[in-house]
């Protein structure tokens, strides 16, 4: 009785265990430079010990959420979602270390957080929560992950324009006084790309997360009419863009800094310009 009360509450907080896992499993394998220092390398290992406890109380929480839904997780699609993730992660922490734990971590991560968030709003599965707040946090995890997704794609946005300054004041020969309290241009460019694919990652999961929202609400909602959507998926290609011509053609410098620039003029016109063509459901 007492779970099947709390078996919400311990959803969310698994929910927000996985999520934290994911981002600390994130920094440890995509935030580390190749010319660490020790008090650098000290943090990069400590992001994983805090990834796998969180994913650890993730695991517990949500567990105990399982117990609480009772049968009913195995009549409904999602519940069995919700199961396969508890699955997956169970699994990760007890194999994992036998296949790259660490590295392997940070693609579980994700899966994990969205089988167990896909699980969170349906109310057969949550009888003793009323509809409008089962919503309500889904909504909430969805704008969180915009939000902070928004915050990293800015910390690349500001990077490349201190970059583009840099370099204008390299050409120009002006190495004196402002050129003296810049970022060197290394730094500017390996800032820009981690914090691109940590926001690139973020509003990944934000799109895939708000269309299923939607969709909840209308079930002929078709996404690609939407021009709220539309903006926000070029945004995502171009930054997109961005990353893979860094990987596969190993640009550099001022061509994908414009990109990335590009990308953040398109973001802001999603999220001050684009309606929702379902207004009421937009706000």
């Amino acid at each position: 009785m007492i779970l099947r009360q709390n078996e919400n509450a311990l959803l969310l907080a698994g929910v927000a265990c996985y999520f934290a896992a994911m981002l600390f499993l994130w920094a440890h394998v995509f935030l580390r430079a190749d010319d660490a220092t020790r008090q650098s390398d000290l943090w990069h290992r400590r992001a994983a010990i805090f990834g796998h406890y969180a994913l650890g109380f993730g695991v517990l929480a949500h567990g105990l959420s399982l117990l609480g839904q009772g049968s009913a997780l195995f009549s409904v699609r999602v519940g069995v979602a919700g199961l396969f993730g508890w699955i997956l992660a169970a699994s990760y922490l007890l194999l994992g270390r036998r296949i790259g734990r660490e590295t392997l971590g940070a693609f579980v991560a994700p899966v994990v957080f969205l089988a167990a968030l896909y699980s969170l709003a349906p109310s057969p599965l949550h009888r003793s929560v009323r509809a409008e707040q089962l919503e309500t946090q889904w909504l909430v995890v969805h704008v969180i992950l915009i939000l902070l997704g928004y915050v990293s794609l800015a910390f690349a946005f500001a990077s490349s324009l201190l970059y583009l300054l840099q370099e204008g004041l390299l050409k120009r020969k002006k190495l004196a006084g402002l050129w003296q309290r810049l970022p060197s241009l290394q730094v500017a460019d390996e800032l820009i790309y981690r914090a691109t694919s940590f926001g690139l990652a973020l509003l990944t999961l934000g799109i895939v997360t708000g269309i299923a929202w939607q969709q909840r609400h209308q079930n002929n909602y078709a996404a690609l009419s939407d021009p709220k959507v539309l903006f926000t998926l070029a945004t995502w290609l171009t930054f997109a863009i961005y990353l893979v011509a860094r990987w596969l053609l190993g640009w550099r410098g001022r061509r994908t800094n414009l990109v990335v620039i590009c990308g953040f003029v398109l973001l802001v016109i999603s999220f001050f310009g684009a309606p929702h063509v379902l207004p009421a459901i937009a706000r």
